[in-house]
């Protein structure tokens, strides 16, 4: 049966006065910038354990191990899949980074993935979209340069350089407190499942079939040092012999331990000994890579 012309006429003004959601802004990354005087004001010393590390002059430049409770609760819940797996085995057990921690190393670091500050300008905007009476409170008096809608790249690299990014006090102040708050921690969130699903996509030609090779490879993804020793299709070469999966991942991650492709020997063993530790204990889950919901879904303390 035909539709009636006026029927029609409003049907189709029905459908057009439909708002269509905007499709949410990614800001690239910033680069990351350090210098030491006269070019910037960065420190360039050693640790403790005599390795050159970039500082600022200002307190703390460390961030000491305790609990995180929302990570602790990512990481034990089941919706967030094989995402929880790798963010406890990414984080030392939810306990050496943190999604309030901010301190000095590399001119800033902050966060649950101990990011830098070529990550601020993607998380600001996450959190601006998230919550944009938030982002305006804290963050607006601060009049923070943009371009193209994202925090200006340029303003970014000179900041971090200059060490303001922890010294500059109006900045550190509202830092500090937008870091704890619900809309920043979610960004976090959002932010880190993004990088988890890029480095299964990056990784996805190794033909890996379970959770327990997926998510390895990508916690080794981290830091993983850029030498063909080091690439995962080197290791997987190298294994070929195994007769199973796992098999086939233990050996690849005695592969990385063996290349030191964390940087070192000490570093590479303890990154290998927490997957394994890992899945020795834990279930496998439903689902490899959740969604943004499902993962905010797992705690009801953002911001507490």
């Amino acid at each position: 049966m035909e539709v009636p012309s006026l029927w029609r006429f409003c049907l189709i003004s029905l459908l057009l006065s439909v708002p269509i959601p905007a499709k949410a802004q990614i800001c690239a990354e910033a680069k990351l910038c350090r210098a030491a005087p006269p070019t910037g004001a960065l420190l360039h010393q050693p640790n403790s354990r005599g390795h050159l590390i970039w500082t600022t002059s200002c307190k703390p430049v460390t961030d000491p191990p305790r609990p995180d409770r929302i990570c602790n609760q990512i990481a034990s819940c089941p919706a967030a899949g094989g995402f929880g797996k790798f963010l406890r085995a990414v984080t030392g057990n939810c306990s050496a980074k943190h999604f309030d921690g901010y301190f000095g190393l590399d001119g800033m670091t902050f966060g649950i993935l101990d990011w830098t500050s070529n990550n601020l300008p993607p998380i600001l905007k996450r959190y601006e979209q998230r919550d944009p009476e938030s982002y305006q409170s804290l963050l607006g008096p601060l009049n923070l340069p943009t371009r193209n809608g994202c925090l200006d790249p340029q303003w970014t690299c000179d900041s971090n350089q200059q060490g303001r990014l922890m010294c500059d006090a109006a900045f550190h102040n509202a830092f500090s407190t937008t870091i704890k708050t619900a809309g920043f921690q979610k960004a976090q969130a959002e932010h880190a499942l993004a990088a988890y699903e890029r480095r299964l996509a990056t990784y996805r030609t190794l033909g890996l079939q379970t959770e327990y090779g997926n998510v390895a490879m990508a916690v080794v993804a981290n830091n993983l040092v850029n030498t063909p020793a080091c690439k995962p299709a080197t290791w997987k070469a190298a294994c070929s012999d195994q007769v199973d999966e796992r098999r086939l991942v233990n050996c690849m991650l005695d592969r990385y331990v063996a290349n030191e492709c964390r940087g070192s020997a000490r570093g590479s063993e303890e990154r290998r000994d927490e997957i394994l530790r890992l899945f020795a204990t834990e279930l496998t889950a439903d689902t490899t890579l959740p969604t943004n919901e499902a993962v905010l879904s797992c705690s009801a303390d953002w911001g507490q």
